[in-house]
């Protein structure tokens, strides 16, 4: 009788098996990232050895990932919420595992490439069975070639161990910064630090060293190394120290952020897995096994639990993995999880150095990867119940910020005491059994093992994890709470810059100083925007964009050989003088009413000003001063930058030293903040570049905040000057639970509250209240008692957003950058047109004529 039983319940079993089984292959064509080859629609990224230059990629970084993400959330008629796109990105670009053979050259019909390495089985089952879905929909076309396969090399989890002839000078500076890290306090968001000393990592200091010696106009290549793209060898599942693996392998699918380094391809799969969580049984899982004989007669004892999706795309997966590859062939029979490494570059990393050859099965950017993507998994439906529109790219900028998600107070910085206080020991390791079994019977070991010897090596793996855990040294969460005394480090960046480059700088001395300004400056949509042009005549080198990615392909050494070199003040100043009046007369035909800053910056070489250019650019600059009163020129120079203070508007505020040799942190980071303490613009969009209007009313733009963020404003006094009643400057609240704080000043260029002073008045500033209802400024004679609009002074504005808010509706706005921003519209009301170009107009042309005559004599 009872054996009668069993053999119903196995033909039970079996039914239902096959069943799971047909389904699976149902999802197959859909799952092509899950076969045993290059699916067709990666072939594009390995058969050119074009991106295997990696050079020719994008930065691994946390900003390209969001970018590209960004893209494609903004591209037309994209209509996917944050669910799809998450398990979109998952089945169009990542595949784990991807080895070249050994020896085998490309040929028509031959790919040498194919996902041989130890990651690829637990992809596999990730993709088939435990985040279904596919990439039908997904909107290839947005992304350029560049941009996809990219995006593929960031998300898929592989390593290039081949000794590449480097080794002496990188392993060795590898194992210098490795000893020097320390852990530390993370105060303010600018004070963020990479995990090593001094935010240099690696080859940044040998970046430095080689660009001093690097001869006026030498384009020499700094990085040291170079893979050749027929010479990668795959890593397997040997785990082997042979002297055919370097001393410091290559990781792929790392990306660097301020809060460590991270397997994105982690993030995003528990990022998928949460929006679909799903638990299926252990049994089920290892009915569909690939090996299935004999499965009924030796199924483990912990077959009857479940498997979480959200642990096995995350930690759990990468802990079976430590179990199955690593501790059978230890001699201790003990766990060792974790390897750090470093970056080429802070600023364009490209190159992810390991600092160990041996168990790189669980390493620190997968901790990191997997612990974001399961805290995130496990939040994710509460975060979604807040803001039901909440957007993939929203949603990691909160989770990377010292912001944290939806007042959450869950962000990266928080990761490991998230770990200790919500993750329970015997949960994972629960769940990293499960998964081990299930994926012991999908990958080809070299040594066969029993089912309690998985579980006794998942046990060891996920204790080794809770000890590591405390030693990794990465930036933790020490916040102040009070308002720091700068008030830049409360700003976000919104500007409209042009950037001209003095093309006499080598690439790749200059690239790093460039990149890590542009970086830091919120380019994104609905955001800040970016214009790249050559210093000596004004070329385009990258078109306006608001995608950083844009400049990050668009300008590289290949195309930054093909424009003149030098640096021609007056043609700087007739184009940027082009530019931004068509980008006046943009804001008059969309009656935008600012919202942005407007900044040249000037990147020369060592080139001087001769003095017929001075001469011209200095009349210039008065005329340029009239007619675009918001513009304002810094100089980020090589050589003594002192050389231009007769064309800044404040040589001690404008001029800063671009130095080879210095980092780019060290270097840019005075910039940005200089760019970031530029107010943005509030203008009359009816007055055009050509300063004239025949209507009068009002107008308006939305504008955002996050908790505790300052937006700060001027208006120049030619849209006020000269008496006239009805004139007004409104800011509108659109919540009445929110009050925010504005102030107003006519010589504080930043106004702010003083947080530790009851008064909320000081000097020449003012501040108030405003919680559901509008605060008016009356301009109708802002500008009395001043005889020329130059001796009117401009109105300073600011609007600060409380610190922490309750029971607001999350902005759905397509201009919100995250959910928690709190949107309120500033108007101005009948305001003018007026400028003194007029009274320049005569000295500009007699000094023109002087030039002429001057040169005739010549």
């Amino acid at each position: 009788m009872l054996r009668s039983l069993r053999q119903v319940a196995n033909k039970s079993l079996a039914a239902v098996a096959f069943v799971l089984l047909c389904c699976s292959v149902g999802l197959t064509e859909a799952q092509e990232n899950a076969q045993l080859q290059i699916p067709p629609s990666l072939v594009e990224c390995y058969n050119t050895s074009y991106f295997m230059n990696r050079d020719n990629r994008l930065p691994y970084n946390l900003e390209t990932l969001i970018t590209l993400i960004e893209k494609v959330e903004n591209s037309f008629g994209f209509d996917q919420d944050i669910t799809q796109l998450s398990i979109a990105l998952l089945h169009r670009f990542r595949q784990d595992g991807i080895q070249r053979a050994p020896g085998v050259t490309a040929a028509p019909g031959v790919l040498p490439y194919s996902p041989t390495g130890f990651q690829f089985p637990k992809f596999r089952i990730l993709l088939s069975r435990l985040i279904p879905g596919n990439a039908l929909r997904f909107p290839n076309s947005t992304l350029t070639r560049e941009e996809r396969c990219s995006l593929h090399f960031m998300l898929s989890s592989s390593f290039d161990t081949q000794v590449r002839g480097d080794e002496n000078q990188v392993c060795n500076n590898l194992s210098q910064y490795r000893a020097q890290r320390l852990p530390r306090a993370v105060g303010l968001p600018q004070q963020r630090r990479s995990n090593f000393v001094g935010d240099v990592e690696i080859l940044d200091d040998m970046q430095t060293r080689a660009g001093k010696k690097t001869a006026p106009g030498a384009q020499q290549r700094v990085n040291p190394v170079s893979f050749d793209y027929y010479d990668d060898v795959g890593y397997g599942y040997t785990g082997s120290d042979s002297n055919t693996i370097s001393q410091c392998p290559v990781e792929n699918g790392v990306i660097r952020t301020k809060w460590g380094n991270v397997a994105a391809g982690n993030l995003i799969a528990g990022i998928a897995a949460g929006l679909q969580p799903q638990t299926v049984q252990l049994r089920s899982l290892l009915a569909l096994s690939s090996r299935r004989p004999g499965y009924s007669q030796n199924m483990p004892q912990v077959a009857t639990v479940s498997v979480d999706n959200r642990y096995a795309a995350t930690l759990a997966g990468d802990l079976a993995e430590v179990a199955l590859v690593q501790v059978p062939m230890s001699s201790t029979g003990q766990a060792t999880v974790g390897a750090s490494g470093a970056w080429n570059s802070t600023v364009m990393p490209k190159w992810y150095f390991l600092s160990q050859r041996q168990n790189m099965e669980m390493t620190d950017a997968e901790i990191r990867g997997g612990l974001d993507g399961l805290i995130i998994a496990l939040n994710i439906g509460t975060w979604r119940q807040q803001a039901s529109n909440l957007k993939l790219s929203q949603l990691l900028r909160m989770y990377y910020s010292l912001d944290g998600v939806l007042n959450s107070g869950i962000m990266a910085c928080s990761r490991a005491y998230y770990f200790q206080q919500n993750i329970q020991p015997t949960t994972l390791n629960v769940q990293a059994s499960a998964f081990a079994q299930v994926l012991d019977r999908e990958m080809q070991l070299r040594v066969t093992l029993s089912p309690d010897a998985i579980a006794n090596f998942a046990a060891s793996a996920a204790s080794a994890l809770g000890a590591y855990l405390p030693n990794m040294n990465d930036i933790s969460c020490t916040v102040s709470g009070a308002l720091p005394q700068d008030a830049s480090l409360l700003i976000t960046p919104m500007t409209n810059i042009y950037v001209f480059l003095d093309t006499t700088w080598p690439y790749y001395q200059v690239v790093d100083y460039v990149n890590y300004v542009l970086e830091n400056l919120n380019i994104n949509p609905y955001a800040s925007s970016v214009t790249l042009l050559a210093a000596q005549d004004g070329s385009v080198m990258v078109n306006t964009t608001n995608y950083i990615s844009d400049i990050f392909e668009g300008w590289n050494v290949t195309t930054h050989a093909t424009f003149v070199q030098g640096f021609n003040l007056p043609n700087v100043l007739r184009t940027v003088q082009n530019f931004t009046y068509s980008y006046m007369n943009g804001q008059q035909a969309n009656s935008t009413v600012g919202g942005l800053s407007l900044v040249a910056l000037l990147i020369p070489y060592m080139s001087t000003v001769s003095a017929t250019d001075s001469s011209y650019a200095t009349t210039q600059l008065q005329y340029i001063g009239e007619q675009i009163p918001d513009l304002r020129f810094i100089y980020y120079a090589g050589g003594t930058v002192s050389r231009f203070s007769a064309f800044v508007q404040d040589p001690t505020q404008d001029l800063f030293p671009l130095s080879v040799g210095t980092n780019a942190a060290t270097a840019g980071g005075p910039v940005v903040m200089r760019i970031k303490k530029i107010p943005r613009q509030i203008v009359n969009p009816r007055c055009g570049a050509a300063w004239y209007t025949s209507t009068w009313g009002t107008d308006q733009m939305a504008q955002y905040a996050r908790p505790g963020v300052i937006n700060f404003y001027r208006m120049v006094p030619n849209y006020f000057y000269g008496a006239n009643s009805g004139r007004y400057l409104n800011i509108q609240s659109q919540y009445s639970s929110v009050t925010y704080t504005v102030c107003t000043s006519r010589s504080v260029v930043l106004p702010q509250q003083n947080s530790s002073s009851s008064s909320n008045s000081s000097g020449d500033q003012t501040c108030v209240q405003l919680q559901g209802n509008t605060f008016s400024y009356d301009l109708s004679a802002a500008c009395s008692g001043y005889n020329t609009i130059h001796e009117c002074p401009p109105l300073y504005v600011s609007v600060q957003a409380p610190t922490t808010v309750t029971q607001v509706t999350p902005c759905t706005d397509a201009a919100c950058q995250t959910p928690d921003q709190m949107r309120y519209i500033v108007s101005v009301v009948n305001l003018g047109c007026f400028n003194g170009v007029a009274g320049l107009t005569a000295s500009f042309l007699t000094i023109l004529l002087a030039l002429i005559a001057a040169h005739q004599l010549v």
